[in-house]
């Protein structure tokens, strides 16, 4: 018997605790239970069971946007994701109209009304979720001691994307983790210098506290936050400046700012921060990147 959108929205409806299914994060979850999704679905994957389910075709387009969805004749819906956007935009962008389609089915089934559109963040959330399923993504993340970029290779999604994700999943220890991307946009041909970074991603777990100084806020204090620019004398600025990867124990804390290069030019700079006492976690990091006097070691995800 096979299992279709609307006897898994009905599911949704029927739960015991709906407060832990009916959100981004539970729905997720109960999508991989459901549908048996694999730890990390490629598009193939996706469209077979969006179709087999009665969600709809998925198909790429020149479009505008990243994706977008509409009711087909017939029943169903027709989901379209911008074809020239890199295999894990696309497969973000499916699931972001998923959780779209399950928003509105789940609306109707309970009210009959038009569904409320402001969903963009909760799409994003559950995509985000589905991609990096928690238990499978916390066990490499400390595998490998919180390694953005390794993470971002082995799960396919943006490096904002993961960066949020870690916060979001890792508890023990608690940690910050910042990503700064260039102002610039287009071909790395094309972008000014010096180059002008900003804060995109700056979350901290619970526990970790409020950082006042160096390795994370350089020689003038204030804790990172979204659109502030890199702070002069941490070690994301020292990233910009030499190009290389640094790590440094002060402050009550142990970080490491790695650079990620784009066609020849740096990108990107991810910092991690731990709290001092739980420095060995960022251990594997440190091996595995190009920190001086350490010995590099390949990553490879386990799918």
């Amino acid at each position: 018997m096979s299992r279709t959108r609307e006897d898994f929205c009905r599911r949704l409806l029927d739960d015991d605790s709906p407060h832990d299914t009916l959100n981004p994060e539970g729905i997720a979850a109960e999508l991989v239970r459901y549908f048996r999704l694999s730890g990390r679905p490629a598009m193939d994957e996706l469209r077979s069971m969006l179709k087999r389910a009665g969600f709809g075709e998925v198909t790429g387009r020149h479009l505008d946007v990243k994706g977008i969805h509409y009711s087909a004749p017939g029943g169903g819906y027709a989901i379209h994701y911008r074809d020239d956007l890199w295999d894990g935009g696309q497969e973000y962008s499916v699931l972001h109209e998923t959780y779209e389609i399950i928003h509105e089915t789940l609306w109707d089934m309970n009210s009959g009304d038009a569904p409320d559109r402001r969903v963009c963040r909760e799409a994003d959330r559950f995509a985000a979720a589905v991609l990096m399923q928690p238990r499978a993504f916390e066990l490499l993340a400390l595998e490998w001691g919180l390694d953005v970029p390794a993470l971002q290779r082995a799960f396919r999604c943006s490096y904002a994307s993961v960066t949020i994700r870690l916060a979001e999943v890792v508890r023990e220890p608690s940690l910050m983790a910042v990503l700064y991307e260039r102002e610039d946009e287009g071909d790395p041909a094309g972008w000014t210098e010096p180059p002008d970074f900003r804060a995109t991603v700056a979350r901290r777990t619970r526990g970790f506290g409020t950082p006042a100084s160096f390795p994370i806020c350089g020689e003038q204090g204030g804790a990172p936050h979204r659109g502030r620019p890199l702070p002069y004398g941490s070690l994301a600025e020292r990233v910009v400046r030499y190009g290389r990867t640094e790590y440094a124990h002060d402050g009550g804390y142990a970080a490491i700012a790695r650079p990620v290069v784009w066609k020849g030019r740096l990108a990107k700079v991810v910092v991690i921060a731990v709290p001092d006492p739980d420095g060995a976690v960022l251990d594997p990091q440190v091996v595995a990147s190009d920190v001086p006097g350490r010995t590099r070691r390949p990553v490879a995800a386990p799918w």
